[in-house]
């Protein structure tokens, strides 16, 4: 009963709050010193740290240690009797044992249990050591891995085991030992006996989890059949710099082949593009750049506008920017401290990761609205000592400031042409009364502020009693903000690997918006690229190659040669890439325009993309053109290449020219390496140590040479026709009579 009553105790423990799942190493921490263990296969057959051991080799573990140490116990009291019992090392007084007949001499006992113990602590001692070893300070592999659950084969349920009951929070197991297995008089166990053919060596953790796949060949596990891998030609994941990483990665690609591959471009494909940052915007400080890891950019934000001209406040007030960050803050549902002011208008928004990033510019997609405070005025005028020459221009046409209508609050992101078609949308009544509008008829006096010359001062008292040009102003007040993702620019950072070919990068200090630099592509496969800025949502890549074709030599490429930038929502930002194939072309462009231009009724700004410097290697500029004249002579005039003198000998020994010409035109026509690869511009080269065509030059003259070092005549058979024969016979010359008569009768069949 009270080894029934330990043993559910201790299976209790191990299901209750206090959790404990692995037998030994807790189990020892709460014996005494003197508590023998006599359970030797579980200490060598538990399963290292970090393996996950089941419910019932849980169970099994902590009830059988708990009943030998007990056993144990009952047997020094059978033996050592005196009612003193070991605690700690020593021997203290205690209850006397009911056997004191059967008492022996308490020195010899203690003698002989310090013996069994010394020989315990010597064999057990380093197995003891590495399971109370907790790095993680974790008492057991359960409280790292999850309960096995009941689908499990190693599952054991406690609560409707035949042998366990439950009474209250304790689990009581009626031990009912099998047939074969005695007791002495005393009720103790035999002493535990390996197996057959035990070998202690084999049962270690070291072999098990170490040693077992190298020594034990016959192992099932090592039978089992692989996962079959396919058969495609994957890329190979990237890897380390070591060779261990290349091959962890080769062991882990899910295919039987992999690629690896290095592009070696030449120096016009490592072209990079400067970024195109507009002159207002503010990037960032250091501080803010370092801070975050996911940037977003947000346009569009509602400005604050001075009350009596409706233009829009300095940027470099406090307070100013302080509202641009509480509106972009609100828009992201971040904080103040989170937003970089970069205009009135606009703002850098820093997140922890690139993944928050993300997800707040999903969230904040569906719901960017805002409404900007569009009003209607009359014009009254401005001073002349601070007008520029374009609006004198404009008040001069207008012939009276009363014939001018003043629109404040415009989105700055908003064009004039924009304003006018929403306001007087045209075909409509309004348009008919008021308009219709030329690009002379309005003009655009600060970002916020809109001049429109009506004809009359009665068309503007009429336009601002107006409901319907009133609300058409307020429509175009009404307006989603443009976000786009903006990242950190990427700076060389030297040279690695061998012969220091690879160049390095790293992070730099400025943040660039999406849009800032044109696309790869586009960028890498024409000479030069324009940016424009300014234009209407309207405009297509269609209108841009009508408007840019006159520039340019060939037919200009609708869609691979523009990109108009588009935001998340993908709603056109106003700006666009435009990108020439020939050199010259954006010369007369700039020549053209100056900087500015009116594109689709809109003024527009014309800046070209720069490049960064090349560290390595020399831009090679345009491909080169060839008239038809040249190109046929470089495919057929093989004959520059050698001497005049070898072809008229030649053809004086039975080959003729034109037999060589057939020659020579199949190997340029019909052998890339003579031909395209030959030709291929530097920085494309396979052979970059080579000149263009002069593989195929060396190849011609080789090829004269060999042909006449094999030519042979009666008066010089040559070396070959001449070892036919012995060093003692004669040489004879039949075989060039013979030849002769055979490329007679052909030349007379005209072959």
């Amino acid at each position: 009963g009270r080894l029934a009553s330990d043993a559910a105790s201790a299976i209790g423990a191990g299901g209750g709050a206090d959790k404990h799942s692995s037998g030994i190493p807790k189990l020892l921490a709460r014996k005494y010193k003197g508590h023998a263990v006599h359970d030797a296969e579980q200490l060598v057959s538990a399963a290292p740290s970090g393996t996950r051991r089941s419910a019932r080799a849980n169970v099994r573990g902590e009830m059988r240690g708990v009943v030998m140490g007990d056993l144990e116990r009952e047997d020094r009291m059978y033996d050592g009797g005196s009612g003193r019992e070991r605690a700690g090392g020593r021997f203290v007084k205690g209850r006397m044992s009911p056997f004191r007949n059967r008492q022996r001499d308490i020195g010899a006992t203690s003698s002989r249990f310090d013996q069994k113990e010394e020989m315990w602590k010597a064999n057990n001692i380093a197995r003891l050591e590495y399971f109370a070893k907790d790095a993680d300070g974790y008492d057991s592999d359960e409280d790292l891995e999850p309960i096995v659950s009941e689908d499990d084969e190693d599952y054991m349920d406690l609560d409707n085991h035949e042998l366990i009951k439950k009474q209250g929070n304790d689990f009581i197991v009626n031990i009912d030992l099998g047939e074969g297995e005695s007791q002495d008089r005393r009720g103790r166990l035999p002493p535990y006996e390996p197996p057959m053919g035990y070998d202690p060596q084999a049962d270690t953790i070291e072999y098990q989890y170490l040693f077992r796949d190298l020594v034990d060949v016959d192992h099932p596990i090592l039978d089992m059949p692989s996962k079959p891998k396919s058969e495609a030609i994957l890329p190979l994941r990237g890897s380390g710099p070591s060779l261990g990483d290349f091959l962890q990665a080769t062991m882990d690609h899910p295919s039987k082949y992999s690629l690896v591959q290095r592009v070696n471009k030449h120096p016009d494909s490592k072209r990079e593009a400067r970024p195109t940052f507009p002159r207002d915007r503010k990037l960032p400080s250091e501080d803010f750049v370092n801070k975050y890891k996911g940037f977003l950019f947000v346009s569009g934000l509602v400005p604050h506008l001075d009350e009596k001209t409706g233009d829009v406040l300095e940027f470099d007030d406090p307070l100013h920017q302080q509202s641009i960050s509480e509106a972009a803050a609100k828009v992201f549902g971040v904080t103040t401290l989170d937003v970089s002011p970069a205009t009135p208008t606009s703002a850098f928004v820093g997140f922890a990761t690139k993944n928050d990033a993300k997800e707040a510019l999903i969230n904040a997609l569906n719901d960017c609205m805002v409404t900007h405070p569009t009003e209607l005025s009359a014009f009254d005028g401005l001073d002349e000592e601070k007008m520029t020459d374009e609006q004198k221009e404009f008040v001069s046409s207008a012939g009276d400031t009363n014939h001018v209508l003043k629109v404040t609050g415009v989105p700055v992101e908003v064009t004039s042409v924009e304003v006018i078609r929403a306001m007087f949308p045209p075909g409509s009544k309004l348009e008919a009364m008021f308009g219709p509008f030329t690009r002379s008829d309005y003009l655009r006096l600060s970002p916020t502020t809109l001049l429109i010359n009506l004809g009359s001062s009665d068309l503007v008292s009429k336009a601002l009693k107006s409901t319907n040009i009133a609300n058409n102003a307020a429509l175009v007040g009404k307006r989603n903000l443009q976000m786009m993702r903006a990242k950190r620019e990427r700076v060389f950072d030297g040279w690695s690997g061998p012969n220091r070919a690879f160049a390095k990068s790293k992070l730099g200090k400025r943040l660039f918006v999406h849009g800032d630099i044109p696309p790869e592509d586009l960028f890498l496969s024409h000479h030069d690229v324009l940016h424009i800025a300014g234009l209407p949502p309207s405009v297509t890549l269609r209108d841009l190659a009508t408007f840019f074709q006159p520039f340019c030599a060939d037919q200009r490429d609708v869609v691979g040669s523009g990109h108009i930038v588009r935001c998340a929502r993908g709603v056109p930002t106003g700006c666009a890439y435009i990108g020439f194939e020939l050199p010259g072309e954006l010369d007369q462009v700039k020549e053209m325009y100056n900087g500015k231009a009116i594109i689709s009724e809109a003024p527009v700004t014309l800046r070209p993309v720069w490049d960064k410097e090349l560290r390595r290697g020399v831009r090679q500029g345009a491909r080169s053109e060839r008239s038809l004249e040249e190109l046929d002579d470089d495919l057929n005039n093989w004959e520059r290449h050698v001497d005049p003198k070898d072809i008229k000998e030649l053809e004086d020994l039975g080959v003729e020219k034109s037999i060589l010409d057939e020659v020579m035109r199949t190997l340029r026509h019909h052998n890339r390496t003579f031909s395209s690869i030959d030709q291929a511009m530097p920085g494309e080269r396979l052979y970059p140590e080579r000149r263009v065509g002069t593989h195929y030059r060396d190849f011609v003259k080789k090829y004269i040479k060999i042909l006449k070092s094999c030519v042979a005549t009666r008066e010089n058979p040559g070396l070959m026709y001449e070892a036919m024969f012995s060093p003692d016979q004669d040489v004879e010359l039949g075989l060039f009579d013979i030849e002769e008569k055979r490329i007679a009768e052909l030349r007379k069949k005209g072959i």
